[in-house]
């Protein structure tokens, strides 16, 4: 009896086998895995490009820095502006940038001082110079986020009322885009995938990138889910009132616009006037960087012109 069933077993196996062997065969795959195998045949094949050579160098000198504690540390106090970037450098790449900007910044000043004072004044003027260039760097990477924002918010909008929830219009939104509102957005919802809520996501991005925009965006959501209503009415106003505002701030930004053009001609002028003297008469400044009055007027110089950039910054700067 077990024999018989046994048999019986192998042979409804065997016909299974052989039955589904000729059906694939002769039907082929479902139409989904058939147009799935045509795309990948007519798909480009993307080869994963190598890192630049200096690319490489760099993050070389940025594992030997994390190797070492109190680099490490002095690396990490730039990680927050970092993160604000985009996160593109490690803090201890950033930390080997800033050494070379400094190295850099002293050969410079080698060709004016003497050899002591430019080491003296060149690598903290180097190593501080290009946190400045970081800083200058994340202010337009908001200022583009606040750019940005209204009409990506208006794209939510439309998926919105598509029938989308409110996670699946982001998605749809930031699928393509490369800009810093859909990189930041990204981000909020993979850490809202990790665990946590969207709106405290995004008031980490609004926190993260100093946008009041989208803090009111972080505010508007909050009060629909606890009081309900139309989200797509709440969304929508929130993203009128921003357009308002950057077309406010814009406006401003062309009247302001002489203001500003006579501050960069001001303070590009002496060092101009200076690096003409210097290629026609490099005797004629030499006194002004080796000697000890020299010096002072220099340090004097530097001085009124920090206020005055300071006092011209606060004239043309209106806030909005």
């Amino acid at each position: 009896m077990s024999a018989l069933v046994t048999a019986v077993v192998a042979g409804a196996a065997a016909v299974f086998v052989i039955a589904f062997v000729i059906l694939r065969a002769t039907l082929g795959r479902t139409p989904v895995q058939r147009r799935l195998a045509t795309l990948r045949r007519f798909s480009a094949h993307r080869e994963a490009e190598p890192e630049p050579p200096l690319r490489r160098v760099l993050a070389a000198l940025g594992r030997r820095v994390e190797q070492r504690p109190g680099l490490a540390r002095l690396a990490g106090r730039s990680a927050p502006m970092l993160d604000r970037l985009g996160g593109t450098l490690r803090p201890s790449e950033w930390l080997v940038l800033r050494a070379l900007a400094a190295a850099a910044m002293a050969l410079a000043a080698g060709l004016l001082l003497s050899p002591v004072t430019a080491v003296v004044l060149g690598l903290p003027a180097g190593f501080a110079g290009a946190n400045s260039v970081l800083r200058s760097r994340v202010r337009r990477r908001e200022q583009a986020f606040s750019d940005e924002l209204p009409g990506v918010l208006q794209l939510m909008i439309s998926s919105l009322r598509s029938g989308f929830t409110l996670h699946q219009s982001v998605e749809a939104t930031v699928r393509d885009d490369d800009g810093p509102v859909a990189g930041e957005l990204r981000r909020a919802l993979s850490e809202t995938r990790i665990s946590g809520e969207f709106e405290d996501a995004l008031e980490r991005v609004g926190d993260r990138m100093n946008s009041t925009e989208m803090l009111w965006l972080v505010m508007a959501l909050r009060l629909q889910k606890e009081v309900g209503g139309s989200l797509v009415e709440v969304m929508q106003t929130t993203a009128d009132t921003m357009r308002e505002r950057a077309y406010l701030r814009r406006q401003v930004r062309s009247l302001s616009g002489e203001g500003r053009v006579s501050a960069y001609v001001l303070g590009a002028m002496p060092f101009l006037a200076a690096g003409g003297i210097w290629v026609t008469q490099p005797g004629y400044l030499r006194p002004l960087f080796q000697q000890p009055i020299g010096l002072v007027m220099v340090a004097a110089a530097v001085v009124l012109m920090a206020i005055g950039a300071v006092w011209l910054r606060a004239v043309v700067k209106v806030e909005v």
